[in-house]
């Protein structure tokens, strides 16, 4: 970090162009810059109006541990601000006060901190990333953007849903005890089926499945990591689960032992692969469906199998 953040007092010299670095676990990040001849650093720590899902992440707590570090909320952007005077930040606190960012403002484990340098366009409103997608409200570097930002430099929030729209909870199951059992069985066994296929990718290679019940969706990877990452959609990623997935509804995820939205948009958990067999995360992953989706998961599951380019 000490070496990442040392970019920044070259920002003169890079040729119109401004200077950053961003530190982050997931879509929880903190990015300092500073453009050409400007005296001072600026730092944003993600906030909840280009990721929604910060919610989450952002207790009350938390919240006062930003302010305690000397940020304070921009409505503009919906991220957290704080101005720096390079003359009392050098290097070293610097990279600190980043890593206290994520830790005090996040929860974040210091050993999960990834860093990243590179530039981008010093000019009035640098372009950033829109809201709802991960890292939205963040400055683009390195020319990755996907779209500038809004007339007056505004991160412009995710639209709410016609109400009259959203799916009702539903709790009860639509068919007699029988035939739900057989169908859960069965929708067990095509889970378990699309798990070993993801066991089939070894190195580099990446495969995912998407498993749906109907508009409601889980999707599971596997790369060269020894898990499986799985996520549920979140309400803050799709408006229309709202009504579906509530915050008991999420609390109940969070003791299945699925990680609340913040690191990701969505709720996501991992099936460690000395731990278990893909029958038993089927099993697991019926009773997470079942207590996502309610009366809805009471359904066949639909699996489409993603592979890497090139591999069958």
């Amino acid at each position: 970090m000490t070496k990442a953040v040392a970019v920044l007092a070259h920002a003169d010299q890079m040729d119109g162009r401004g200077a950053a670095v961003e530190a982050h676990d997931g879509d929880q990040f903190v990015q300092c810059r500073r453009a050409p001849h400007e005296p001072i650093i600026t730092c944003e720590a993600a906030g909840p109006r280009g990721q929604p899902w910060m919610r989450h992440a952002l207790s009350k707590k938390r919240r006062a541990n930003l302010k305690e570090l000397g940020y304070v909320s921009d409505r503009k952007t919906g991220n957290f601000v704080a101005r720096l005077d390079p003359s009392e930040w050098p290097n070293d606190k610097l990279a600190g006060f980043m890593v206290a960012t994520l830790v005090g403002g996040y929860d974040v484990d210091s050993s999960d901190i990834v860093t990243e340098t590179g530039s981008y366009p010093a000019v009035a409103c640098p372009p950033r990333n829109p809201a709802g997608h991960d890292f939205g409200g963040e400055i683009a570097f390195n020319d990755r953007s996907q779209k500038d930002l809004e007339e007056n430099c505004e991160v412009a929030g995710m639209d709410d849903e016609d109400e009259s729209r959203l799916p009702k909870p539903l709790k009860s199951i639509p068919m007699d005890s029988g035939k739900a059992e057989d169908l859960m069985k069965q929708n067990v066994k095509e889970i378990g089926d699309a798990y070993t296929w993801l066991l089939g990718v070894s190195g580099p290679g990446r495969r995912g499945v998407v498993l749906s019940w109907g508009e409601f969706h889980i999707q599971c990877s596997k790369t060269a990591e020894p898990v499986i990452p799985c996520e549920i959609e979140s309400a803050e990623a799709n408006p229309t689960l709202r009504s579906v997935i509530t915050a008991a509804v999420g609390r109940k995820l969070n003791k299945m032992g699925f990680r609340e939205p913040g690191y990701s948009k969505n709720y996501i958990g991992w099936f460690r692969l000395n731990d278990g067999k893909p029958e038993n995360w089927a099993w697991s992953m019926m009773q997470a469906a079942l207590t996502a989706f309610g009366g809805y998961a009471i359904q066949p599951v639909t699996v489409e199998r993603r592979a890497a380019k090139g591999e069958t």
